[in-house]
């Protein structure tokens, strides 16, 4: 049954199956059949015998009517040329295409995504790209500087942290004027400088010298005593210090002999420990009448793990608690400076001695592994006079040192001078 605004249509066919196949590509699924009957028609004239026909009335469901051959039929308006019937299937494929692309635009929307995430990707890698350029494109202070404090053997991890300093605190404009970029630089040196504090006197104070070979330490525990003994006596209205010394290098070949000459000059014993039960023996009977007791160790290489263990083993002694010094060159690399330092770690050694800085112009790899290992320097010798050649560390002496730095006298004495 038809209802009054649908307009039925009919077609035909040899059966309904094949008038439902011809529906299908008319109209796909929007249709509805009405009615359906059989018809006969002439085989030809020849023969007279007729064939049955199947003939179904339909309606469209689409907003607009068609007629039976596919066209609109609105408002009693035909086409003047009947198509044919592949024109018809051509002209509702095109129809249903349109209709899909007007209700589902998802392939237009995913081109659209894909496009957008393109267009994004394309300007992060323009801003990553004069990003990498701003980060080449260095102010020629800052170049300066590094090349300044490369010449004067910073370290690289040092130079790095300066150049960071350097971006944080000054504008582009302030980093034309290079003379207040440098004066700047020279006081961070300074401040990344850490002086040791003064020792507490506390009788029998015990000093112990640990490094590689080769560092001088037999000749700076000698200066160490020395220092001692005068700043003893400014003290105590010259009185003279009771001060001994002890050596544990079983290792160096007239290691003995050295301190013994010093010892007949200062007036001092000395005595040679061996084994662990020595040293706690030679301390147990000094202890109670000595002042300060001075002890050499044997050097080793800092890769040496084993005999630095031992060492550590036999200067372990209870209740004696001594000042354990560190000493190392001055024209040590940076590199192997921190792996000394790292070795010798378990000593527990509270500042750094550095040897020989007469014979080095440039002190920032001290500077470098100094600020990195959070250590402080204590002293610096600079001579073999026992005397005179050996210095209490002070930041001023460092600064004066930079090469091609132009340091301001007078600033850095009233800021770092003691």
């Amino acid at each position: 049954m038809a209802y009054d605004d649908e307009i039925e249509n009919k077609i035909t066919g040899r059966s309904l199956a094949e008038c439902r196949d011809k529906l299908f590509k008319l109209y796909g699924k929007d249709y509805r059949i009405v009615n359906k009957s059989v018809d006969f028609k002439s085989g030809g004239f020849l023969f007279l015998q007729k064939k049955p026909v199947t003939v179904v009335t339909y309606v469209v469901n689409h907003q607009k009517s068609y007629n039976s051959d596919g066209y609109s039929s609105m408002n009693g308006v035909y086409p003047e040329h009947k198509p044919t019937e592949s024109e018809i299937l051509e002209k509702n494929r095109l129809d249903i295409l349109k209709s899909l692309q007007n209700q589902t635009p998802i392939n237009s929307q995913i081109t659209q995504i894909t496009q957008s995430i393109e267009d994004l990707k394309n300007e992060m890698k323009k801003e990553m790209a004069g990003v990498a350029s701003a980060a080449q494109q260095k102010h020629d202070s800052i170049k300066k500087i590094e090349d300044m404090l490369a010449q004067n053997e910073f370290s690289f991890s040092y130079i790095t942290m300066i150049e960071e300093k350097i971006r944080n605190e000054f504008s582009l404009e302030q980093l034309d004027n290079f003379d207040l970029v440098e004066r700047r630089v020279v006081d961070w040196i300074g401040e990344s400088v850490e002086i040791a504090k003064e020792i507490t006197f506390r009788p029998p104070h015990v000093f112990i010298l640990v490094g590689p070979t080769g560092v001088g330490k037999t000749t700076t525990l000698v200066k160490l005593a020395v220092q001692f003994v005068k700043s003893y006596a400014q003290n105590r209205n010259g009185e003279k210090p009771k001060i001994c010394f002890i050596t544990t290098d079983t290792m160096r070949v007239g290691a003995m002999e050295q301190l013994e000459r010093w010892g007949k000059h200062m007036g001092s014993p000395v005595y040679k420990a061996e084994k662990a039960e020595d040293l706690k023996t030679l301390y147990d009977d000094n202890k109670e009448n000595m002042d300060a007791i001075f002890i050499d160790t044997s050097g080793f290489s800092p890769n040496d793990a084993t005999h630095i263990a031992q060492m550590k083993l036999l200067i372990d002694i209870p209740g004696m608690n001594p000042d354990i010094y560190l000493v190392t060159t001055a024209s040590t690399k940076a590199r192997d400076l921190k792996n000394i330092m790292q070795n010798y770690e378990l000593f527990g050694y509270k500042s750094v001695i550095v040897t020989k800085c007469d014979e080095s112009a440039q002190l920032g790899n001290v500077i470098s592994v100094l600020y990195e290992k959070h250590k402080a320097i204590s002293f610096i010798t600079h001579g073999q006079v026992a005397s005179r050649d050996i210095t209490k560390a002070n930041v001023v002496d460092f600064l004066k040192r930079l090469d091609s730095f132009k340091v301001d006298r007078i600033h850095i004495e009233d800021k770092f001078g003691e």
